[in-house]
């Protein structure tokens, strides 16, 4: 018969094999991958069809509202992706409670192809609902991965393995997102529709201020 301790460990064994770590990041990435590619399939140039129906100025126009909402999406799902590798790198067990914040997140990011398609059709118009609903895409990606951060705080312990000022700034480098994309769902009723572009790009020097905040005074917490 085995021993009691042989059991418990083989069933920790077994509880923490349930969800591979591997597969879950696979997984992840390979739904960032598709999002990223899928934001280049609106991307043309202007025909002659386009130019004739709409003018030369007016195709050029909408032509460069195109690019520009996906350079937009491209950076800010980057900056996702690259959040979501900081925080897993850190997991060591995978509970279910993590795979599905983790597929929450992912759902609003299968959206961001969609959310910069409304985007760029309406670059220069006022239409706030599309502006809104684009944010709404990025404060749902930004929530999920805040909640994920969370729990693998809280079960990984980082304070312990990482130290405070680490795991402060991986909680704040996913609430900076959220509070500023969250602050461009009201906003869009107030501002222009390209203006929304010039909110969802500050969140890089948003980022680069609040770390220099979280690090001050902490020499060697870089």
């Amino acid at each position: 018969m085995k021993d009691l301790g042989v059991v418990k460990e083989e069933h920790e064994a077994d509880l923490k094999d349930r969800f591979p770590h591997d597969r879950v990041v696979f997984f992840s990435d390979a739904v960032f991958a598709i999002a990223i590619t899928l934001l280049a399939i609106e991307l043309k140039l202007p025909d002659r069809e386009m130019v004739e129906h709409l003018g030369a100025v007016a195709a050029a126009g909408e032509v460069t509202a195109h690019f520009i909402a996906y350079f937009i999406s491209f950076l800010v799902t980057g900056l996702f992706w690259v959040g979501h590798m900081q925080t897993w790198r850190h997991v060591r067990r995978v509970t279910g409670g993590l795979v599905w914040s983790t597929l929450l997140q992912l759902m609003f990011v299968a959206l961001m192809p969609l959310a910069t398609r409304e985007y760029s059709v309406y670059f220069s118009s006022q239409s706030p609902g599309r502006l809104a609903f684009y944010a709404f895409v990025l404060a749902g990606i930004s929530l999920f991965a805040v909640v994920t951060r969370q729990m693998v705080i809280r079960h990984e312990n980082l304070r312990e393995r990482i130290g405070v000022v680490a795991t402060r700034w991986l909680f704040w480098r996913g609430m900076i997102p959220l509070i500023l994309f969250a602050v461009a769902i009201p906003a869009a009723s107030f501002i222009p529709v390209w203006a929304g572009g010039l909110m969802f790009v500050m969140i890089f020097p948003c980022l680069a201020i609040a770390k220099r905040w979280v690090q001050r005074g902490a020499p060697d917490a870089a």
